[in-house]
């Protein structure tokens, strides 16, 4: 079953969380603290290849602009989230296995949770009834790879550089809603455009656009892009994180 999982800016503002009592602060912060942990132990627990911590980030954002935080815990969210995520992108682990990596790197979740299994089990009844069992997620990285061959006026190791910097920005993104309110193409575009900003460079078209995405998304405004970049630097002033940009792995 196919859905449409793309929301609108202005549903940010009444999510269930921010409607049930929560400021917008304080949910953006709820929301980080999760995808931290899911980031967190996927590492643990090796989850390779990447995409199924970014599979599981999405989970988590769309299951909260479902539900509030004050009703499910964002640990046990989150945990269930990766767990599910290991099953969809063929690498599964048991979910002991999934909490056991929970409880060594946060100790306070065994205090919180003393039947954590079977809390997270219970929730991902939820979750997928939530996700109305569609369970594949588009991710912006193959979208970000085909980009490579379209500017011959670039050289190899700028689009290389480029492209790097902008799966950096991906890998950050997950922090941010950026997946529930643009399309996984439109991610990559705005986050090589980011790149391209950083860097310097300028990407020429052949049909002179200045909007070098134009051939692929004609009707996708440089204000709509510039929306989307912002909401990952805000991510980076939020957190004072500061991206990666000269790790040569594509991760």
């Amino acid at each position: 079953m196919m859905v449409d999982w793309i929301w609108s800016l202005d549903s940010l503002k009444a999510t269930p969380s921010i409607q049930a009592g929560l400021t917008k602060e304080q949910e953006l912060l709820y929301r980080r603290e999760g995808i931290k942990l899911i980031s967190e132990i996927g590492n643990a627990l090796n989850c390779k290849p990447r995409p199924t911590i970014g599979v599981a980030a999405v989970y988590f954002h769309r299951f909260y602009m479902l539900h509030s935080f004050q009703k499910f815990s964002r640990e046990v969210t989150a945990i269930c989230c990766l767990f599910l995520a290991g099953k969809v992108e063929d690498f599964p682990k048991k979910c002991k296995d999934v909490c056991q990596a929970a409880v060594t790197h946060y100790p306070d979740i065994y205090v919180k949770y003393q039947n954590l299994v079977d809390d997270v089990m219970g929730t991902e009844r939820v979750l997928l009834h939530s996700l109305k069992f569609d369970l594949q997620v588009g991710l912006p990285y193959d979208a970000l790879l085909e980009y490579k061959t379209m500017f011959p006026d670039m050289s190899r190791e700028q689009i290389t550089d480029a492209v790097q910097i902008a799966w950096t920005f991906i890998n950050d993104s997950i922090y941010t809603t950026l997946c529930v309110t643009t399309e996984p193409q439109m991610i990559a575009i705005a986050l090589l455009h980011l790149a391209f900003t950083v860097k310097g460079y300028k990407p020429v078209q052949q049909n002179m656009d200045p909007c070098w995405w134009s051939a692929d998304v004609s009707n996708w405004p440089q204000e709509s892009v510039d929306k989307a970049c912002h909401l990952v630097l805000d991510f980076y002033a939020a957190t004072k994180e500061q991206p990666v940009l000269n790790d040569k792995r594509l991760s």
